[in-house]
């Protein structure tokens, strides 16, 4: 069994779902108009249904490595959706905070699917740097685009701990699920 697979696909098309599902939860929770999310919902959702089309095409076709790149732009852009405005409605129950490792956990194993294929050819050592480089560099930006949104607070802290943490978890995720299904592998 291989780790980027069809089940693959399902896993990312059901994180994508369910963070849409989760996102209308969290806004009602908070007390938000739900029109205040509703692009970052459709950037889900649509996350969700080209996640499924992989999955339904990827046995009948050889799309190659660029297709694993694709559920990190449209998570990306669902990141940089939720930074680009401040929601000065919402009314938390608890710190915000408690996204940055969720979405940077998802994003984080998205970027380790893409780049399995370095993890393979180069090792360890190259698969991981180029992880956490990705990972913490796009953190680092999107931190950047939040100092230029009224209302929203640039802070290194959210990337050197919050956001770290996520990918963190997402590359340690990845590596043991590739360890379990390379050890249950019954041509080893």
């Amino acid at each position: 069994m291989e780790i980027r697979g069809n089940t693959s696909w399902s896993w990312i098309c059901l994180l994508f779902a369910a963070q849409a599902i989760g996102s209308l939860g969290i806004a009602k929770l908070f007390h938000m108009d739900l029109r205040a999310i509703v692009i970052p919902v459709m950037i889900l959702s649509a996350g969700a249904i080209v996640s499924a089309i992989f999955r339904a095409v990827s046995e009948s076709s050889r799309f190659g490595n660029w297709q694993w790149w694709v559920p990190v732009l449209i998570y990306a852009l669902f990141i940089f959706s939720l930074s680009d405005r401040a929601y000065p409605d919402a009314q938390p129950i608890f710190s915000p905070k408690v996204f940055h490792p969720i979405e940077y956990l998802v994003l984080g194993a998205f970027i380790s699917l893409a780049l399995l294929p370095a993890l393979w050819e180069k090792g360890l050592p190259a698969f991981s740097a180029r992880v956490f480089l990705l990972g913490v560099l796009f953190a680092a930006s999107d931190e950047l685009h939040q100092a230029f949104i009224p209302g929203r607070v640039s802070s290194l802290t959210d990337v050197l701990f919050w956001d770290l943490m996520g990918i963190s978890l997402a590359w340690a995720a990845i590596l043991v699920a590739g360890r379990l299904l390379h050890s249950s592998d019954p041509a080893e």
